[in-house]
């Protein structure tokens, strides 16, 4: 049967620590499995994954205990059923901008009578049908996931009506689009950003929506990012397999003698 854990730990305000990867590769897959972290998102917007690609990196993300989710590349129904369809817990939508678009992404999720989702239970996702079918369309729509992101001038303009939109779980802000859509390219420090993301942060507290944001290793600015209604942190996959490397490398260099 289809059990969320990171659904069911922020429903009851814990914290949960995942990633974002655009590797397409099973095995780091199941070694950030072992390494103890809630959730992967696979990153589809920024990587050639492939939705036969992307069936095998969720097997070996369930194998190893960890929540699989998927940035799709765009807010259309054919993209969001189909890897659902494949087995995903979570849908991260891009570019939301209006309240329009956050409750089609919602209604692209769930089925009926809270969404519009085709109905298939013969997939990977309703483990090929041997789930008896309203069973497996209820618990779908009880466990999967809805994240949307805000990362455009105009999605922050529309933030207060965005956020009104019943059955949004998550909303992570985009603060490297965000600065580039304000006028600010490369400087997501920008005051005016920083500004607006406040705002973003604020509102999504008012409305009760779990704040996603970027994780770290600082305990004050993880402490501080939970108490504006943080639970989902994420870290880039790809950036720290780089940077623990470039340590590596340095350290080990560091000892050469000659």
């Amino acid at each position: 049967m289809i059990k969320n854990e990171v659904k069911e730990k922020i429903r009851k305000g814990k914290p949960c620590v995942g990633l974002i990867s655009n590797l397409a590769c099973a095995s780091l897959t199941e070694i950030f499995g072992i390494a103890g972290f809630d959730f992967i998102i696979f990153d589809m917007e920024h990587s050639t994954i492939s939705e036969e690609t992307l069936e095998g990196l969720i097997r070996a993300a369930k194998l190893k205990g960890l929540v699989p989710m998927v940035r799709v590349r765009k807010n259309d129904g054919g993209s969001i059923m189909g890897v659902l369809d494949a087995g995903c817990l979570g849908v991260m939508i891009p570019e939301v901008e209006s309240k329009e678009e956050a409750q089609q992404a919602v209604e692209k999720t769930k089925y009926r009578p809270s969404g519009k989702r085709g109905v298939n239970w013969k997939t990977i996702a309703g483990e090929w049908g041997s789930i008896a079918p309203a069973e497996y369309l209820q618990a779908a729509n009880d466990q999967i996931m809805t994240l949307i992101q805000i990362e455009t001038a105009k999605g922050f303009q529309n933030v207060e009506e965005i956020v009104k939109v019943k059955g949004i779980d998550v909303l992570i802000i985009g603060p490297s689009d965000l600065s580039a859509s304000m006028g600010y390219p490369g400087n997501p420090k920008h005051p005016e950003v920083t500004k607006a993301i406040d705002k973003i942060i604020q509102t999504t507290q008012s409305a009760g929506i779990v704040l996603g944001r970027d994780g770290s290793s600082n305990k004050e600015a993880m402490v501080e990012a939970q108490k504006k209604g943080a639970l989902l942190f994420v870290s880039n996959a790809a950036a720290f397999i780089l940077e623990n490397s470039q340590q590596i490398v340095k350290g080990i260099r560091g000892t050469f003698i000659s």
